[in-house]
């Protein structure tokens, strides 16, 4: 596995390799075969009619059209109109000049009685004028002259007024276009995008439009040209001119290259010409280019299905030859070896590749003591804290022995022999006598057995980083239940990330529901980790650990207290608790808090206090109401549903806090 710079600058690397694809859930795989499907069919169609096309008749008339260039005819207008109320002035050379009010948004709307002959696009001019801010050509700023036009659209419209053909515009092109505000915006059908000029103010630009079918002239029909600029901040055209481009569609934007072959005799044209003819004709086929253009957009919607890819390691097509390292050092080779494995352990059958793939059956060979022993003790110790064996990484000569070996040997035996099924080995012990023991402590046996190495009683300790956050966010409602994806980044203190003269990659905190997904998706960075996994021992990754130590320190009471996610994660609870029990009473709520949080009911003396000190916060914040709107502010939940009572729901965020910090709440109990 490699790294590379997919931008080739800065300083961000992605991991680089072999890819596999990973299954997509069944409705979008089978969105993906249908379109998969339409694309082939498609490109079949386009296929044929290229093949079915008159390559030579084609050649000709182009040689003929290139001698008869398309030009511009500037179109004469007969009314113009604008949702703006703003003034607006015909001049001698048919611009339209828009001066008076400037209005946010604004869609104009020219009419031109003549439609001209053999038409085969439009051309749209943005020009200046000495009255405009700036001179122009946009309207809403005199330094920053822009203007953005979000669509352009063409309508024939009968005599009497009522559409009757919107046609269709294709190969936008324009002298300047803005970067990501490119002219083709403006016919893409999308008013959130358009066509800008940044940074080239005050001065004339134009763009220019092709049409799908060459229109002929007719006296029964008129022109309506729409321009939609629905950016807002009176980022609006100055002054417009429109024009048409008449002529033989064959001569448009043909490249030099092409030219040059066309116009020679074809007893003169060599392969080469041949090619670049051929080629032209496949991207200027009407019929081929609208299949074409279908053919991109269902391919722009199978880009969207694409699956997501994993990592994975491929075998060399030859092997590389491995060496022994005398003392170590990779400069002093001795002899060469070939892939094999210990011999302390049981052999490899010879029927085995000698790759990774013989390398894991090997390992969960029946035959083999180590990995069902390895793997069921590492179950154990997520269980009860501590494995049978207390060298979780090391089963080796320098690890503790077994407390329990007969029990570890049945358990790795259970293991192979249910298929290596985690959920029945797991089930197994879950279900044992011993684990549902009670986890209270008796004086003889705290004295017997202090680190309870022999399971006199129930297994009681801290959980890990991940699942405190994660118990955190079921309890208080805001726990997304959305499965894989790309890593997350919930909320931690800005600049942590920040590294002297660096400026990536950067921490941009979720605010959708990625906010709140599983501890298993926060994005990790050994450099950096996630502050409030380590105060929890969570290690930074710089090294394989597989036993966490379990540390008390009072940096872990302030961030359950105060980092702001766990302070979310407060007031969500107590949003639920209020807006789950409305009419409830605070004994009521209490009793229903204790239940969400802590599976049981207070005790009398807990109720007693918690009441005290919820008394004591709603008259604190009712002398201080503003605090209790400030701790509100801005906050958002799953639901959308939040409790009415600004003060209440304060109040009962400090009982939040208490619950959420209690030493019962974070242990495995």
């Amino acid at each position: 596995m490699e790294v590379e710079n997919p931008s080739g600058k800065g300083v961000s690397f992605d991991f680089w390799g072999p890819k596999m694809d990973l299954p997509l859930p069944p409705d979008q795989a089978s969105n993906r075969s249908r379109l998969q499907a339409e694309i082939a069919s498609l490109e079949a169609k386009r296929n044929a009619v290229l093949e079915a096309g008159d390559f030579e008749n084609w050649t000709q008339q182009l040689s003929i059209a290139l001698d008869n260039q398309p030009e511009f005819k500037t179109l004469s207008i007969a009314s113009v109109s604008s949702t703006g109320d703003e003034e607006m002035k015909i001049l001698d050379d048919q611009s339209v000049l828009f001066t008076g009010k400037l209005p946010d948004k604004t869609v104009y709307e020219i009419h031109c009685d003549e439609i001209p002959a053999d038409v085969i696009g439009w051309k749209i001019e943005a020009l200046t004028h000495p009255s405009l801010p700036g001179t122009g050509p946009g309207r809403g700023d005199a330094v920053r002259s822009n203007f953005i036009l979000s669509e352009f659209e063409v309508e024939i419209v009968s005599k009497e007024g009522s559409p009757t053909q919107r046609l269709d515009l294709h190969s936008a092109s324009a002298d300047y276009s803005q970067p990501a505000w490119n002219v083709a915006n403006a016919i893409d059908g999308d008013l959130k995008t358009g066509w800008a000029i940044a940074s080239k103010f005050q001065q004339s630009h134009w763009a220019q439009f092709l049409l799908q079918t060459p229109l002929r002239q007719s006296e029964d029909s008129t022109l309506r040209f729409r321009l939609e600029q629905r950016y807002g901040r009176g980022r609006t055209i100055g002054r417009v001119r429109l024009s048409a481009l008449c002529g033989n569609p064959l001569a448009i934007n043909v490249p030099e290259q092409v030219a040059k072959a066309a116009k020679k005799p074809a007893k003169d044209r060599s392969p080469s010409d041949f090619a670049t003819l051929e080629s032209h004709f496949e991207k200027t086929n009407p019929k081929a280019r609208a299949l074409q253009r279908k053919i991109q957009k269902l391919t722009k919607q199978l880009e969207s299905t694409q699956p997501a890819t994993t990592l994975v390691m491929v075998e060399m097509e030859e092997p590389r030859e491995t060496f022994v390292m005398q003392r170590g050092n990779y400069l002093s080779p001795g002899d060469r070896v070939s892939p094999g494995t210990p011999m302390a352990l049981h052999q490899m059958n010879e029927d085995l590749p000698k790759n990774r793939l013989g390398l894991a059956r090997w390992l969960v060979d029946p035959a083999n003591p180590l990995t069902a022993r390895v793997t069921v003790n590492r179950w154990w110790a997520q269980l009860f804290g501590q494995g049978i064996v207390d060298t979780l990484e090391d089963f080796g000569t320098q690890s503790s022995p077994p407390t329990h070996p007969d029990l570890l040997d049945w358990l790795a035996l259970e293991l192979v022999e249910s298929g290596w099924s985690m959920k029945h080995v797991l089930k197994t012990i879950v279900m044992s006598e011993t684990y549902q023991q009670d986890s209270k402590v008796r004086a003889d046996l705290i004295e017997a057995d202090p680190a309870n190495k022999w399971y006199a009683r129930g297994p009681c300790f801290r959980m890990s980083a991940e699942m405190i956050r994660d118990n955190a966010l079921a309890v208080s409602g805001l726990l997304s239940a959305k499965m894989h994806g790309p890593p997350i980044m919930p909320h931690q203190p800005t600049g942590i990330w920040r590294q002297v003269g660096r400026n990536e990659p950067k921490w941009i905190a979720a605010t959708d529901q990625d906010r709140y997904r599983r501890g298993v998706y926060v994005v990790w960075r050994r450099a950096a980790p996630y502050p409030s996994f380590v105060n929890f021992d969570g290690p930074d990754r710089s090294s394989c650990v597989v036993g966490r130590p379990r540390t008390n320190t009072p940096l872990q009471a302030l961030t359950l207290l105060n980092d702001p996610a766990y302070v979310e994660m407060a007031l969500a609870l107590a949003n639920r608790i209020l807006c789950e029990h409305p009419d409830g009473s605070d004994s009521d709520r209490l009793s229903a808090a204790f239940e969400i949080v802590l599976s049981r009911r207070p005790a009398p003396q807990e109720s007693a206090r918690l009441m005290t000190f919820l008394d004591e916060r709603k008259q604190h914040l009712h002398s201080n109401p503003e605090l209790a709107k400030s701790l509100v502010r801005e906050q958002s939940f799953p639901n959308n549903t939040v409790y009415p009572s600004t003060e209440e729901l304060g109040a009962w965020f400090y009982v939040a806090n208490v619950l959420l910090n209690l030493d019962e709440t974070i242990t495995k109990d």
